[in-house]
């Protein structure tokens, strides 16, 4: 018969700073290493905060690798053969502050934080650490957010500090109503009473039942003599060897993260649609008011309604707060879309129906269990969204593609061309505008080499497309290249559907104009493009070149606006050379073959192609520089590649993109000593087989 395993996660946790929580996670990895003699993880996960682990240890200019930089570097691929070479190890204790504190660094992080993007991050090390028969020990102060989350589900224990002192045992209470309404997790989480003296714990009234006092001071050394103390952490110690795993395991049924929305609750569905019927009755006789006016009158009808008749209670649910938050969102939001668009870890909204609602969280597609109640209240959705910008949607104009004021890019299609009911797409975008480094660090879309040509390629004014599939990525390389464009260059940007977040200081900003019900002339984006020509742009950055603008488009690379750029879509980069071709014979203007792909081959300097891979990344697959023109055929040389290395059990594509080894005839040709400067960035590890064969 197996024996059952033991635990090995246990984290610290509290609500409340202060309390001991950091010290008493350090005096605990340190007791049981001392017990067990196995190595312990000791990890700090106090978000961009001073470390007490690197003041306790003295790491200030000793430390090797804190998470943050074990996050930016290539986490997927780290072994346990790598423990030592990564992290401090001290007695047998790897302490693993969550950011350095160095001489002269800085907390703030380089780049966008999303805590959701670094879950997986910490899964693999945690996992490492426990396959090699280690303890880990987590340091956390607690928030219902993404880590917190993930970590109260992942660990084998839950240690809950509190103080006597209020309002810290009203904290715990609290805490202890959250989880309580999972059995699984409740039955995992202890509580540690923090006295201010030993003597006190006789005039305490336990709270909890698995509750421990831990006389907690100043001294925590064994050397200061703290014999209480020890003796103390020994009992906790002696106890949590013995507890039993309990990490990864979620309670049957919806979880706490999914709750069963309360107004499909049996007890409350005729209530809240009744209270509901009321509220739009009343503001149907208003007029006139402004949309703070508007959410007041709606927050005043909803308290007067919970006074006359007020909700059924229900155990473990917030039943006014609910029904508050979801009238809300259905009278003045987007109904059951509020919440995704509330969460910054979803990418794109997709409704198929009123039955059917799909989200596209880091690259992967779930259904959730969200509903429209009918086809008409999509379209009351989709009319909410349109009226701000203008457009409609009818049987005359059965689709139209506009934006939320947030600059998520929105898609409606109604029948009869949808044969599902209303179908609306909600492409979303971060609302800090990403940096290079949130696509090296963050996202692994690419390495520093080939950010830093990339940057070279717009500072010398290169004319680049950025190529790929839907949902690959363009949009936000666009964005970022733009970073790099001189503050003293005037820009004329140039969208379907205003979608780019550029910072430049001389902008201007076209957005084309469909042909609506109301009578109003269609403007597409090649008759813009041709006005721009006579805005004396130094660059023109079109959104997306899908039609005959892109006849336009070349002509303005070929006649003095260099630096410009674009995004297409392709499979591969020399597919988008093609489709250049074809959305140049899209225009109707009579032109042979040979003068096309000159046009091309004269304007078009680089092509980025980029990709989504099947684990849901998005990645940087080829940089191509266009060379020139031979025997009719447009020629390119291949800068980087992304070679892939294998595929994980979970689906996880793991690869690299390199050097080819090929430095662009445009750096060459440039006079001075720049290619000795960047030769670093073209230097292949090895010959690419494909080279090596021809």
């Amino acid at each position: 018969m197996n024996e059952k395993k033991k635990a090995r996660v246990f984290l610290f946790t509290s609500f409340q700073g202060g309390v001991g929580k950091s010290s008493a996670s350090l005096h605990f990895a340190q007791g049981l290493r001392k017990k067990t003699g196995s190595k312990v993880a000791l990890i700090e996960l106090n978000l961009f905060s001073p470390s007490y682990l690197i003041w306790h240890y003295d790491m200030m200019n000793s430390l090797k690798t804190n998470f943050l930089e074990f996050f930016m570097g290539d986490w997927a691929n780290f072994a346990p053969s790598e423990i030592g070479e990564r992290f401090n190890e001290v007695d047998g204790i790897f302490p693993i502050p969550f950011c350095g504190t160095r001489d002269k660094e800085t907390l703030i992080p380089r780049f966008t934080f999303n805590e959701g993007e670094i879950l997986a991050a910490l899964d693999r090390l945690i996992s490492v650490f426990t396959q090699q028969e280690m303890f880990v020990v987590v340091d956390l102060p607690m928030a219902f957010s993404p880590i917190p989350r993930y970590l109260l589900q992942r660990a084998d224990v839950v240690y809950y500090l509190f103080s006597s002192e209020p309002p810290s045992p009203q904290f715990a209470k609290h805490f202890a109503w959250e989880v309580r309404s999972d059995p699984h997790l409740w039955e995992k989480v202890h509580f540690l009473r923090n006295y201010v003296d030993a003597e006190s714990e006789s005039n305490e009234v336990r709270l909890f039942d698995r509750e421990s006092p831990i006389p907690i001071l100043e001294n925590l050394s064994e050397e200061g003599g703290d014999k209480a103390l020890i003796r103390v952490f020994q009992e906790i110690i002696e106890k949590a060897c013995e507890l039993p795993a309990m990490s990864g395991t979620i309670s049957s049924g919806k979880t706490r993260d999914d709750p069963e929305p309360i107004q499909e609750h049996p007890a409350l569905k005729d209530y809240t649609n009744n209270l509901r019927s009321e509220v739009v009755a009343n503001l149907e006789k208003r007029f006139g008011l402004s949309d703070a006016e508007l959410r007041k009158k709606v927050e005043r009808y909803i308290d007067m309604a919970f006074d006359r008749t007020p909700p059924v209670e229900i155990p473990g649910r917030n039943c006014r707060s609910e029904i508050r938050k979801f009238l809300i969102d259905e009278i003045l939001g987007l109904g059951p879309l509020e919440d995704f668009m509330r969460d910054s870890d979803v990418d794109e909204i997709m409704v198929n129906g009123p039955g059917k609602i799909f989200l596209d969280r880091h690259g992967k597609l779930t259904l959730t269990g969200r509903t429209f109640h009918s086809a008409d209240q999509v379209k009351a959705v989709i009319d909410r969204i349109l009226m701000p910008v203008g457009r409609t949607v009818n049987e005359r104009t059965p689709f139209v593609d506009a934006r939320l004021a947030d600059g998520s890019r929105v898609h409606a299609i109604i029948p009869p061309l949808s044969l599902t009911g209303p179908m609306l797409t909600i492409r979303r975008f971060s609302k800090i505008p990403y940096s290079m480094e949130d696509l090296i660090y963050r996202f692994k879309t690419l390495p520093t080499n080939v950010a830093e040509f990339l940057e070279l390629c717009v500072r010398m004014r290169k004319n680049i497309i950025v190529s790929g599939g839907a949902s690959s990525g363009k949009t936000t390389l666009l964005n970022v290249l733009s970073n790099y464009i001189q503050a003293d260059e005037r820009v004329i940007s140039i969208e379907d559907s205003a979608e780019l977040r550029l910072n430049q200081e001389n902008l201007g900003r076209l957005e084309s104009r469909n042909l609506g019900s109301e009578g109003k002339n269609q403007i597409n984006i090649r008759e813009l493009v041709r006005n721009a020509l006579r805005m004396r742009p130094d660059r023109i950055i079109v959104g997306e070149c899908r039609g005959a603008e892109a006849l336009d488009m070349l002509q303005a690379m070929n006649t003095g606006h260099d630096g410009s750029l674009t995004t297409l879509h392709a499979n591969t980069s020399r597919d988008a050379l093609a489709r250049l071709e074809t959305m140049v014979l899209m225009a109707g203007v009579d032109l042979p073959l040979r003068a096309i792909r000159e046009q091309i081959a004269g304007a078009v300097n680089i092509i980025i192609q980029a990709n989504r891979l099947a684990d849901g990344s998005r990645k940087i697959l080829e940089v191509v520089e266009v060379t020139g023109i031979e025997d009719n055929v447009i020629q390119t040389e291949i800068i980087f590649r992304f070679e892939k290395k294998w595929i994980g059990e979970d689906g996880t594509v793991f690869g690299e993109i390199v050097p080819t080894g090929v430095v662009p005839h445009f750096i060459l040709n440039t006079p001075g000593n720049l290619a000795e400067k960047v030769a670093n960035l073209f230097q292949s590890k090895a010959l690419p087989p494909k080279e090596a064969n021809s």
